[in-house]
């Protein structure tokens, strides 16, 4: 019971130091962290209201692609749209009706791919804070091979990193700070910082929702079944994109940045429910009195580098290749693991080895 618990408080702690890092990225792109403190809160009712045990968080690749669209009212639209849709989706069952059409060896595939994906992005960060990484990565290599446990993984290679980064290093990561430093909520000069963002809807913004779109189907598909993987459970694939597309509803009208579902430690504690929901509450308490922001001058984005090669080398790229390798039909999952690698986009990769499964029984060659 004890290791259970201090499992679920090491969890929490490191998934939010985690969310830290991207915060900080947010935040060059743009976005105001106080308002993204409702994303956090809708997410932490809709698990507890739906048993969802995979949370969401600050997720670095939808930021990226919202961050591209400059003009704040272009971003507000065609994440709106996107999330407008995203709901649609996951209420009509469509999000589960595309796994079960694509099959197995697809999924497999592009899980290969998304494997890949972190595992390349693991060793880029390199080029930014060499030593970070290698500290990182070295500690992740060695707990995890003594212990098989993620969670302990997770903090140990975060940890190391960060005490390097601050006590010895006595580095701090220069942030973008675009929010007043005001953290007293019943002052008048805190609410200034909620300004509703007008959206402007063009053509552009609809482009920009639809790929928005591809990329929450996708990550949804791809980091909800590794997040559940962990918890040896099954991902409610509609559930997920519901919860996750109402949670940026409010967050982004304010101007706060995006939440999607993350490849999340909380999931492999004995309490993957209790414990998301905690770490998304203490979250968005933390946004809201201004201390993540704060938080993030300590923590390197590089410091999570070391755990994300593992899960995307150890627990998603080769037992999903392995599976490939042993189904009846490997090249569709050959195809849609090369596709989501290349694209970066893991709807993408489904969709290539769906057709290369239907053009392969048309012609009678799978």
């Amino acid at each position: 019971m004890v290791s259970w618990i201090f499992g679920l408080i090491l969890a929490v702690i490191f998934v939010i130091v985690n969310g830290c890092t991207q915060v900080f990225y947010a935040q060059q792109k743009g976005y105001k962290i106080k308002p993204t403190a409702f994303a956090y809160f809708v997410g932490a009712i809709g698990n507890a209201v739906s048993g969802n045990i995979v949370p969401i968080s600050a997720q670095a690749e939808t930021i990226t692609i919202s961050g591209e669209i400059k003009h704040a009212g272009d971003r507000v639209a065609a994440l709106l749209i996107a999330a407008v849709i995203g709901i649609v989706f996951g209420l009509t069952g469509l999000v589960t009706k595309i796994v079960d059409f694509a099959g197995t060896t697809v999924i497999y595939g592009m899980m290969a791919g998304v494997g890949l994906i972190l595992c390349t992005t693991s060793t880029q960060m390199f080029k930014t804070d060499m030593r970070t990484c290698a500290i990182s990565l070295v500690v992740a290599c060695a707990v995890y091979m003594l212990t098989k446990d993620i969670v302990y993984t997770i903090a140990g290679s975060v940890l190391c990193s960060v005490l390097d980064f601050t006590l010895i290093r006595k580095k701090k990561v220069d942030v973008v700070d675009n929010e007043s430093s005001e953290w007293r909520v019943w002052k008048k000069e805190y609410w200034k910082d909620f300004k509703l963002v007008k959206p402007r809807f063009t053509v552009a913004t609809i482009f920009g929702a639809l790929s928005l779109v591809c990329l929450n189907i996708g990550s949804n598909i791809s980091f909800g079944t590794i997040s559940a993987g962990l918890a040896q459970s099954a991902p409610d694939f509609d559930a997920i994109t519901v919860i996750n597309s109402l949670a940026d509803i409010p967050s982004v009208m304010f101007g706060g940045m995006p939440l999607e579902i993350i490849i999340s430690g909380t999931c492999a504690t004995h309490w993957p429910l209790i414990a998301g929901i905690l770490m998304m509450v203490i979250s968005g308490i933390l946004l809201l009195c201004g201390v993540m922001n704060k938080l993030s001058k300590w923590i390197p984005a590089e410091s999570i580098s070391g755990f994300l090669f593992i899960i995307g080398f150890s627990l998603t790229l080769i037992p999903n290749l392995v599976a490939v390798s042993n189904s009846d039909s490997p090249v569709e999952g050959i195809v849609a693991a090369a596709v989501t690698t290349l694209t970066k986009n893991a709807f993408l990769g489904i969709v290539a080895g769906v057709l290369v499964k239907i053009s392969g029984n048309l012609w009678g060659l799978i």
